[in-house]
């Protein structure tokens, strides 16, 4: 559930025109990939996968002791 603080950002953002003109462009044009076939989409990238013309090297695991983000 969202607290009133978020519910409050969301209705600021909703009453945006920026923010509503770039979900606008966002959507006319992302419309030609709705509906693509999930199944189709793998098996292209399985053949794309295939077109490679060299084998992947096998790398060593390296082991990370110290990590920071």
């Amino acid at each position: 559930m969202l607290n009133e603080q978020e519910k409050q950002e969301m209705r600021e953002a909703a009453a945006s025109t920026a923010v509503r003109e770039e979900f606008r462009v966002l959507r006319k044009y992302s419309a030609p990939y709705r509906g693509v076939n999930l199944d189709r989409f793998i098996r292209f990238l399985t053949a794309m996968s295939r077109l490679k013309t060299r084998r992947v090297r096998l790398r060593s695991f390296v082991h990370y002791t110290n990590v920071k983000l």
